[in-house]
């Protein structure tokens, strides 16, 4: 086999040759006409995540030859990297516990490195080890711990909310209550008069002709106009 891979562009070769052709170009994962894969993983609890990712891959042209006989053809290398994939993404989560999931991006970047250095394998005769693709984009789409998690989580939220109405609730009650309180301070038979006769001595200056009158008997009405007539008639 001839070390030197083909690289694009024409290229001869003898007749009795035989050409094992792969894309150098760019490629995602998940693979072309694949479902997305949901990664199991555990947490530095030891509890199971579900994680999705996806990503793009690209290999080194000039390890082409390389690649082939260490790895194979296409279809082999798609699966080292798959393998690569789920190693980089299990042992990122477990370097972060359940507590931590709000750290999306600290989280795919630890992911992606591991991912990366996860592409990096040793040759099976032995040698220096080498790389089968480089991570060009990393995206951690989506991840969910274990549903009785989730649950503790939406029954905590709703503790929460239910005790900030009831704290609520008591500040209202506490506020009324004082209202009443200073409203019985207040509104003294005493204070009541005392106010009674300041409104008195302020219709000295007013056109306000007509007078609440309180008694044990009620509150009657004054009309100082009519009076004031009536006394002029006599």
């Amino acid at each position: 086999m001839d070390p030197t891979p083909l690289l694009p562009g024409i290229r001869l070769v003898t007749p009795w040759s035989s050409i094992e052709r792969f894309t150098t170009r760019e490629e995602q994962y998940p693979f072309s006409g694949e479902q997305v894969e949901e990664i199991a993983a555990l947490s530095s609890e030891q509890m199971g995540m579900t994680v999705d990712v996806g990503l793009r891959w690209q290999i080194d042209p000039q390890q082409a030859s390389r690649i082939y006989t260490e790895i194979g053809i296409e279809d082999q290398i798609h699966s080292a990297v798959r393998n690569a994939i789920r190693k980089g993404v299990r042992d990122g989560m477990v370097q972060y516990s359940i507590n931590d999931i709000s750290k999306r991006t600290q989280i795919a970047r630890t992911m992606e490195s591991l991912v990366d250095s996860a592409l990096v394998t040793q040759p099976r005769a032995g040698g220096p080890p080498f790389r089968i693709a480089t991570v060009t984009a990393f995206f951690l789409r989506d991840l969910q711990p274990p549903a009785q998690v989730v649950q503790a989580i939406n029954n905590k939220i709703a503790q929460e909310q239910q005790v900030e109405t009831e704290r609520h609730r008591v500040e209202v009650a506490r506020l009324q209550a004082e209202q009443q309180r200073l409203l019985n301070t207040t509104l003294t038979p005493e204070a009541l008069t005392r106010q009674y006769f300041d409104v008195l001595r302020e219709l000295k200056a007013s056109n306000n002709l007509v007078i609440l009158v309180p008694t044990q008997g009620g509150i009657p009405m004054l009309n100082i106009g009519d009076l004031r007539r009536n006394l002029r008639q006599q």
